[in-house]
């Protein structure tokens, strides 16, 4: 693999931070401290194509690529990670129906969601369904669906779920249409410590009857979970970058700007060691997740494992940068509206959504033969 982007996609991602700039960065507090519709910004967000990235041209998505898709969360997610979560679960569901959908799903979904008219949700987590989601007690008996989903990611904005049931026979994924059905409940808005513009909902389906085309993946399920996970798991490892990237940011200006003793702070070794650090494992945890983005399509075979690395490490490195830029910037660190002090805590939840860092390194484990 050439680990360097090409041309095009150097330029792409100036159009993305460019407009992450523009238009995140001016609003990341309110959509923090939701005096924003996250769902009227989403909407702007497909109205501008930025859902449907991935999607065909001719469903009318952008026809690009997965890494095509990782610059654009990474360039968001410097200035709202929370963003980076909602497209994990919409982007979840979107690459589902790609791969996985039958001709009449693809054409009644994929331009909705491209279009930001509809957004995806992945309801695979139950209250003792978690890591081991193979013990989900929802069901699809009799042509119901029955059970209650929690840490839906994009629940109370969702127009289309992707829920994981049980059946006689093992596990099986449906789509299932949101839009006014009474037998669909979504919870409140959940209060967490990071990632707060992104809305986590519990979801219970009360025998809710289930379309004729509403399964997906027919006989493939494990291979379909596997695929939405690891793509979540990319995803959420480009948003760690991102966080990974504003802390390096935030570091470094203060560094040059601020005065202490008569001199920069820049020019004191403890400092210029820390930046020097966080410099070569940005950059370590940016190329890594770029070769899992790489793997999904062009050497899918070493996908899980590269998806794992990229999760593990660049959350990890998210963790640790913005503990070091907090402790950089001192009191101005610790302010509530400080970018380094959402980022302390957006990383935190960056090593559980999406997978733990304790399920990644069993996975990885796994893929030693051990």
């Amino acid at each position: 693999m050439n680990t360097f982007l090409s041309e095009s996609q150097e330029a792409l991602k100036d159009t993305y931070l460019a407009f992450a700039k523009e238009h995140v960065l001016p609003v990341a507090n309110q959509l923090e401290d939701h005096t924003l519709s996250l769902k009227d910004f989403v909407q702007k967000l497909g109205q501008q194509g930025y859902l449907g990235i991935v999607v065909p041209k001719e469903y009318g998505g952008a026809g690009g690529n997965f890494i095509d898709l990782v610059l654009f969360v990474e360039a968001v997610s410097q200035f709202d990670a929370g963003l980076g979560l909602t497209l994990a679960s919409h982007y979840g569901v979107v690459e589902l129906i790609n791969k996985f959908g039958s001709d009449v799903q693809k054409s009644r979904y994929l331009p909705l969601l491209a279009r930001g008219e509809c957004v995806g949700a992945l309801a695979i987590n139950e209250q003792q369904a978690g890591t081991d989601f193979m013990a989900v007690a929802t069901t699809t008996t009799g042509g119901a669906l029955r059970g209650e989903k929690t840490w839906v990611v994009n629940g109370s904005i969702a127009g289309l779920f992707a829920v994981l049931a049980r059946t006689e026979s093992g596990v099986e994924i449906r789509l299932v249409d949101s839009a006014a059905d009474k037998s669909i409940k979504v919870g409140a808005d959940k209060s967490k410590l990071g990632l707060r513009s992104a809305v986590t909902n519990d979801v219970s389906f009360d025998k809710h009857q289930l379309g004729k085309d509403s399964l997906i993946a027919e006989g493939k399920t494990d291979a379909a979970l596997q695929l939405v996970m690891n793509v979540a798991k990319v995803i959420a490892g480009a948003a760690s970058v991102g966080v990974v990237e504003s802390a390096l940011s935030h570091s470094a200006e203060h560094a040059r700007t601020r005065e202490q003793f008569g001199q920069k702070i820049s020019q004191f070794q403890g400092i210029q060691w820390k930046l020097a650090d966080m410099s070569a494992e940005a950059a370590a945890a940016r190329l890594l997740t770029y070769r899992a983005a790489w793997s999904k399509d062009d050497k899918p075979e070493e996908f899980v494992r590269d998806a794992a690395m990229s999760k593990l490490f660049a959350s990890k490195v998210a963790r640790l940068h913005s503990a070091e830029a907090v402790q950089i910037l001192g009191a101005l660190g610790i302010l509530s509206d400080s970018p380094t002090e959402r980022a302390y805590r957006d990383s935190k939840v960056l090593e559980i959504a999406e997978g733990t860092s304790e399920a990644q390194k069993l996975s990885l484990v796994k893929e030693l033969g051990i």
